[in-house]
């Protein structure tokens, strides 16, 4: 059936922007900075509103005359038909009640503009979805695209994050968003890489189920306020999994307060692709269900397959996905990552792979197996810290809980948050 319905738009509203424009350099300033020419429903007005952008650009007066003149110049003045034409743009400026109220046309020819957007977009997707040679993984692209331009069409012009510097150091400190006191805070990145067996995977579930515990993973005897934590293996299969996690789970139901809902795991063994959108979507759907304030994911590798591509540009595109699943769900990201196999005799703990690992988080941690001691590693530095943090110097293997921290200096970790 064709559908014969108009598409969403205020023909009246548009002649008061304009002719708001006209009467008035703010309103033309305004109008200029936060609409587009798709914002007209009407041809002739989205011609007129180019004129004005043309002249408000090089700094000349937007006034009756002067777009008058510029359509002349570009011949778009045509689009307004003969005389009574061009007696059309003064009619404009007597539209408007008062340019006063400009604001308020110019919101809601965004929103119109917005919704015949979105009404076209999702057209040509149901038409797509029909053509024989679209396939799914095609279907799903082409929504996160039309999404993605659907956010930023509906964008009310405000950016979030932005002000003056004065006005920024001007606000009252805050106080640190911890997840773990003194050393994770809530949006922080940090990338662990170890030699096979060092046990960062250990350690990201102990920090998971001991978060979600209320103890701090770096101070048993420490209380901390429970975080909600997801951990995310993309590697190992379930059953070694849920044998690796039981103890862990079992000791943390001892403490008082423990909630089986605040610490969920999600096992892919065969891993994710975060570049193909059905694998984005998917993690968001679980992000979202579980609503975590601490997500551990590794190992980093599984996360994306390899192409013809070059690794800066995957492993770069990979980060940005990340990225938007710290920032639409406000949560910590702690990764863990191989380091590259033995060369000459030495092994670099840093990332596998691409160097966009060795820039990308706050802290870069990597694990040294010492040789004197197998029952120690040493917390060491693949990137330099972003802020002052009470990491420890050493873990060594302990009960009940895997791994125990060491500091050189001898500090709990209170006094070491404070020093």
């Amino acid at each position: 059936m064709t559908d014969f319905r108009m598409p969403p738009h205020d023909i009246e509203a548009e002649q008061c922007v304009l002719g708001a424009c006209l009467i008035s350099p703010n309103a033309a300033t305004v109008a200029v900075g936060q609409l587009s020419m798709s914002d007209f429903f009407r041809p002739a007005h989205a011609e007129i509103f180019k004129a004005i952008c043309d002249l408000h650009q090089r700094g000349e007066p937007v006034e009756v005359p002067s777009v008058r003149a510029e359509m002349e110049r570009t011949g778009s003045i045509r689009c307004l038909g003969q005389t009574p034409g061009p007696v059309y743009l003064a009619e404009l400026s007597n539209v408007v009640p008062t340019a006063a109220n400009a604001t308020w046309y110019i919101k809601r020819l965004r929103d119109l503009g917005t919704k015949r957007f979105g009404a076209e977009e999702f057209s040509r997707l149901g038409e797509m979805a029909y053509h024989p040679e679209t396939t799914p993984e095609d279907l799903l692209q082409a929504a996160e695209d039309s999404l993605n331009l659907l956010r930023r069409a509906g964008d009310d012009g405000e950016v979030p994050g932005l002000s003056t510097m004065g006005s920024f150091v001007d606000e009252s400190d805050e106080d640190h968003d911890w997840l773990i006191p003194g050393v994770l805070e809530r949006m922080d990145r940090v990338i662990v890489v170890a030699s096979e067996g060092a046990g960062k995977t250990t350690l990201a579930r102990q920090l998971a189920v001991m978060g979600a515990a209320g103890l701090h993973p770096f101070s048993w005897r420490t209380r901390i306020p429970p975080f909600r934590s997801l951990y995310l293996d993309l590697e190992n299969p379930p059953a070694l999994v849920r044998r690796k996690a039981r103890h862990l789970v079992n000791l943390a139901r001892e403490v008082e307060g423990w909630d089986d809902d605040r610490c969920w795991r999600w096992t892919m063994p065969g891993g994710i692709d975060l570049r193909k959108p059905h694998d984005q979507y998917l993690v968001d759907r679980v992000i979202e269900q579980v609503r975590p304030d601490f997500v551990a994911m590794g190992p980093l590798y599984k996360a994306f397959l390899e192409s013809g591509e070059k690794a800066e540009t995957i492993n770069g595109q990979v980060a940005r996905v990340l990225d938007g699943f710290r920032q639409r769900h406000g949560v910590a990201l702690w990764l863990e990552t191989h380091a590259p196999m033995e060369q000459s005799g030495h092994r670099m703990l840093r990332p596998l792979g691409s160097g966009v690992w060795q820039r990308w988080p706050e802290f870069g941690l990597a694990l040294r197996k010492d040789p004197n001691n197998p029952t120690q590693v040493f917390v060491e530095r693949f990137r330099g810290d972003r802020d002052e943090r009470a990491w420890p110097h050493r873990l060594q293997r302990s009960a009940p809980w895997p791994w125990l921290a060491v500091w050189d200096s001898g500090f709990p970790v209170e006094e070491a948050t404070s020093a």
